[in-house]
């Protein structure tokens, strides 16, 4: 027993650490550069060491993603962009423009307002694809002896999936790829709960930040031209937003789910003459007695065609969560002794990365014919049809 005990202590210790190299969006490019003509193992494993301290663009994504060799490389370099959603942009990408007066602001997030009760209330009834790409990193102190080692892995992929999204009178159903049904307007994976990108979640997003404090921040380049951003913050006691997670280790040893309304804050992007948003991030500021320390995010729109029609809808949604890792199980055996505490909170951070695309109108079509009486002779009545329902490309 203590043999094995001293052998399970020197795996511990012997786990590799990884100081996490953090770069700036420049920085990575280079590194990208530098890395033209290697293999595409060989790339994934170099881009894996580092971390942006700004964030990165979806059109300086793509454009980095193109110029990397296969897909392994990319889905590293996917999970660095996921990572840095919530930074600031790198002040090449911020348009050099001053910032409109208070009244003019004030104007321009009335017709956000009016915006987001349009997106609700004039949605037609649409079905599209919801991909989910889910990613981890795992932090993990060992103690033994009073020496600390530290096993900060990079973000690795967990699992892809997708599913459809069914938005009807206002409400989202997820259907997975075997044609059962989740809840409505709610990811049934564990970790953070997405819910109502295609609506509900910015009408309720803007009206809380009517209600709490916003200031200035900057343009940046939108899909059409430039988009105005605020910053904005809401007290807890004005706060209609509500954080689900699944799951944490709660009293004997019980699973159980967290449900909060908390303060929260975050960045609004808006066009400034129709009011659109082309980008919403939530970051949350939650209490720290509870389970959860971070369930941040960020859901980025863009003009969609349905059914002939131009919509903004939501084409990318990123959430990051970091959390206690109940499905850690180590402990550390010292001279046949059992020292659960020699683990320190083990901690998991979790990236779901939401990509919506392939939006079809849902639109049900019905013939009803006459009922034909039976034939003199004898032949059977031709029977009525009804053909069913076809989505409208």
């Amino acid at each position: 027993m203590r043999k094995l005990a001293t052998m399970f202590l020197l795996a511990v210790l012997a786990l590799p650490a990884f100081a996490a190299n953090q770069v700036t969006v420049n920085d990575l490019e280079q590194a990208v550069a530098a890395a033209h003509g290697k293999s595409d193992k060989e790339v994934a494993q170099r881009l894996a060491d580092l971390e942006l301290t700004q964030r990165l663009s979806t059109v300086r994504l793509e454009r980095l993603q193109a110029s990397l060799p296969g897909d392994k490389s990319r889905l590293v370099l996917r999970a660095i962009a996921d990572a840095s959603a919530f930074f600031d942009l790198p002040a090449a990408d911020i348009l050099p423009q001053a910032g409109p007066d208070s009244a003019t602001q004030g104007k321009i997030m009335s017709r956000a307002a009016d915006f987001a009760e349009a997106t609700v209330s004039k949605l037609p009834d649409f079905f599209a694809t919801r991909t989910t790409t889910r990613f981890e990193n795992r932090k993990l102190n060992y103690e033994a002896h009073g020496m600390v080692t530290l096993a900060n892995r990079s973000f690795s992929l967990v699992d892809r999936f997708s599913a459809s999204v069914t938005y009807r009178n206002g409400r989202e159903v997820v259907e997975a790829a075997g044609g059962k049904k989740g809840r409505s307007n709610m990811s049934s994976s564990t970790g953070l709960t997405s819910w109502g990108e295609f609506g509900p979640l910015l009408g309720v997003v803007v009206e809380d930040i009517l209600k709490g404090k916003m200031g200035w921040s900057h343009w940046e380049q939108g899909p059409a031209g430039p988009v105005a951003v605020f910053r904005y913050l809401v007290p807890a006691d004005r706060s209609n937003y509500t954080v689900r997670y699944c799951c944490f280790m709660g009293d004997r040893g019980k699973m159980r789910d967290f449900e909060g309304i908390p303060q929260y804050h975050g960045e609004i992007a808006v066009d400034p003459t129709s009011g659109a948003v082309f980008r919403l991030v939530v970051e949350t500021d939650l209490d720290p007695t509870v389970p959860i320390y971070r369930a941040d995010v960020a859901v980025e729109y863009s003009p969609v065609e349905i059914g002939g029609k131009s919509y903004i809808c939501p084409v990318k949604s990123i959430s990051i969560t970091t959390a206690a890792d109940f499905r850690f199980h180590g402990v550390v055996f010292y001279n046949g002794t059992i020292t659960p505490k020699s683990i320190v909170e083990p901690k998991v951070t979790a990236i779901n990365d939401l990509v919506f695309d392939n939006y079809h109108l849902f639109r049900t079509e019905m013939r009803i014919l006459p009922v034909e009486t039976a034939d003199p002779n004898g032949s059977p009545p031709v029977p009525t049809t009804t053909p069913a329902a076809a989505p409208i490309h």
